[in-house]
């Protein structure tokens, strides 16, 4: 097939996709910006905390939290500030299985209760968004594959834009702006080229680890068949000094913290009797700050049960893994977390343009 045939067939399936697939594929994409926006805004919800000085030790904090605890509960998870001048955060749960949850915001300084609430994983709004962006409402077993089939078509349309976006020779600059002045149909062709080409990367990032989250065991199996790998249990760091003594939840956290490099500690969970402190850290430096790094510590001993550190793992792992970080806009700084929410905005307007560049061609052609 000549260029100019590649061109033609690119074009012609370029635009009868948007015709029949815009509606999923704009709804796709609202929806998943709906849904960074609500993390985001749940994430900075929490009450601040303004008292200035050092933070009390873990234990005194959770004693000012039980005061608003439900009664028959424990203490389960204590969360570090998310941000400076934030809340700590005390989970409270009973010992049965799908008991109610609560968590209490205290601040760590003055231990002024801020605030409490119960514990939902997912509300009606959050339920109704996940229920669209995964599945358009459809039943999991049909709106899954049918979501992943849209996402497929999605980087086709992104890779076929590419193609006939290609500007000609000396005119490049023209491929990513809009002239000064441009009006009807050339504003909107303009605007839809400038569109796709800025957001092109971050578009196609989003789409193919979209791909892999509706597929995750079929893709990553066959990634794992294809490059296989020795698993990896790290060890304590060079250095890390044994405490062989009981430990509370703030020297656990330190323990947790030498015995991995360059992490920072986020919050310890608490086992029953006999279990042990699980630590939450948050890899520091050039690197993707998601997924934490697990350390399990016997309390009674302090001794290092368990490590999990993401960083350790192969390079298959450590690229699957940068998958759910592409695709919600986690992990990567507050930069690509903007830029996905503006992708999900993405197919809106280029559906809006390409499909009004279209309608005027249509109506000039009818005209003549």
């Amino acid at each position: 097939m000549r260029r100019g045939g590649v061109r033609s067939f690119l074009q012609t399936a370029h635009l009868w996709l948007a015709l029949v697939l815009s509606l999923p594929i704009v709804v796709i994409g609202l929806t998943g910006s709906a849904l960074l926006l609500q993390r985001e805004f749940l994430a900075y919800s929490i009450p601040r905390a303004h008292t200035p000085g050092e933070s009390k030790p873990i234990p005194i904090i959770i004693e000012a939290a039980k005061r608003v605890a439900l009664a028959g509960t424990n203490p389960v998870r204590f969360d570090l500030p998310r941000h400076p001048g934030y809340a700590s955060i005390v989970r409270f749960s009973q010992a049965s299985e799908n008991a109610n949850e609560r968590e209490v915001f205290v601040d760590p300084v003055s231990l002024q209760i801020l605030g409490a609430q119960d514990v939902i994983e997912r509300g009606p709004i959050l339920a109704l968004l996940i229920e669209t962006h995964a599945f358009l409402q459809m039943p999991t077993q049909i709106g899954l594959p049918f979501v992943g089939f849209n996402g497929v078509i999605m980087t086709f349309m992104g890779l076929s834009g590419l193609v006939l976006w290609w500007p000609r020779k000396g005119k490049w600059k023209e491929g990513f702006l809009i002239r000064r002045g441009a009006r009807g149909l050339a504003f909107h062709f303009e605007l839809h080229k400038a569109a796709g080409i800025w957001g092109l990367v971050v578009f196609l990032l989003v789409c193919v680890s979209g791909i892999y989250m509706t597929f995750p065991e079929a893709i990553g199996g066959a990634i794992r068949d294809a490059f296989p790998a020795e698993e990896v249990t790290p060890t304590p760091q060079a250095g890390f000094v044994p405490r062989n003594h009981p430990v509370g939840p703030d020297e656990a956290l330190e323990v947790a913290a030498s015995a991995i490099p360059n992490v920072r500690p986020t919050g310890i969970q608490f086992g029953g009797e006999g279990e042990p402190f699980v630590v939450d850290l948050e890899p520091q430096g050039w690197v993707p700050s998601s997924p934490l790094a697990i350390v399990l510590l016997d309390p009674k001993t302090a001794d290092v049960q368990y490590i999990e550190d993401p960083r350790a793992y192969p390079l298959r792992e450590r690229i699957l893994n940068l998958q759910p970080l592409f695709h919600f806009g986690i992990g990567l700084g507050w930069v690509w977390t903007a830029l996905v929410f503006l992708s999900g905005l993405l197919p809106a307007l280029l559906a809006t343009t390409g499909l009004t560049v279209w309608w005027k061609r249509r109506k000039a052609r009818k005209a003549l």
